[in-house]
């Protein structure tokens, strides 16, 4: 039964992606962030790094490995459409500038999703367990202390199957944030309509946390195994979607309420000076002579 949730969440980014892709052929790359998108291309290589499979049965590895091909082509499908879409209509956004700009506002969620995902997932990686384990020495300045924290000693030494889940958990994280950088740049864009391709295509994403989250929850009541990593950042996903679709539902309505305000002026404006006749301009009508 869980499995059956993670596939239908397969599934639901295989909808999400091509959805996007038909967005950006009809109408354009307004209202897009390339940095989400490139951001999701980021996490689904992480994610999908490790080729292994959770079952050892020949026919559920091939449907794990065609589900994870196609999401992965959907996503790196997105930035291309979009780079094609700007290039037909002159202009750029992968020129030098552009990218310096778009890889430093991607760091500032990859560098934090990964820092997450290595000090405090896994107890081999904790601050906790490298305090306790090695020789305590009086203690030193806050900067001794933070390069003990975040020292890469731990990265080079772990192993393979470590540094795979370290490259999963930081995936989780980043999908958490990934689409915020959309989020914001629709924000900014929309004014009176609100673009049902893109929303569709966010919703589908978020659903897919969703399903995933409940495919944990099937796992921890078959298996009692709770992977409070996908649960928490899927919580933090769906919420953030949540606020952003209130955040436009409501921008929309404050505009549409002032063009109705500023109608309802000129109207105002137009009786006041068509509307009504002056004395002066008041026609008169010679009944008699008929």
């Amino acid at each position: 039964m869980g499995y059956q949730h993670c596939f239908a969440r397969y599934a639901v980014g295989m909808v999400a992606y091509p959805i996007l892709v038909g967005r950006i052929i009809k109408r354009g790359n307004s209202g897009l962030s390339v940095t989400s998108q490139l951001l999701h291309v980021v996490l689904f290589s992480l994610r999908y790094a490790d080729t292994e499979s959770w079952s050892t049965q020949a026919f559920v590895q091939m449907q794990w490995a065609a589900a994870r091909v196609i999401v992965f082509v959907g996503a790196i499908a997105v930035p291309i459409a979009m780079a094609y879409r700007a290039r037909t209509s002159g202009r750029t956004i992968f020129s030098r500038a552009n990218i310096s700009r778009v890889l430093c506002e991607m760091l500032k969620y990859i560098v934090p999703a990964f820092l997450i995902a290595y000090r405090f997932n896994y107890t081999s990686f904790s601050w906790a367990f490298n305090t306790t384990s090695r020789q305590q020495t009086p203690s030193g300045s806050i900067f001794s202390t933070l390069l003990d924290y975040f020292s890469i000693e731990d990265l080079v030494n772990m192993d393979e199957r470590q540094a795979y889940e370290v490259a999963w958990s930081t995936s989780i994280y980043l999908a958490a944030i990934a689409d915020i950088p959309q989020y914001i740049t629709y924000y900014r864009h929309v004014q009176d309509r609100i673009d049902w391709w893109l929303i569709s295509s966010l919703a589908l994403v978020a659903l897919g946390r969703v399903l995933y989250m409940v495919h944990w929850v099937s796992r921890y009541a078959q298996y009692q195994v709770f992977d409070y990593i996908s649960f928490s950042g899927g919580i933090v996903q769906v919420i953030a979607f949540c606020l952003f679709l209130a955040l436009i539902v409501s921008k929309v309505s404050d505009v549409l309420d002032d063009n109705d305000k500023d109608l309802e002026a000129h109207m105002e404006e137009f009786d006041a000076r068509w509307g009504q006749f002056s004395e002066a301009e008041m026609p008169i009508f010679d009944l008699e002579k008929k």
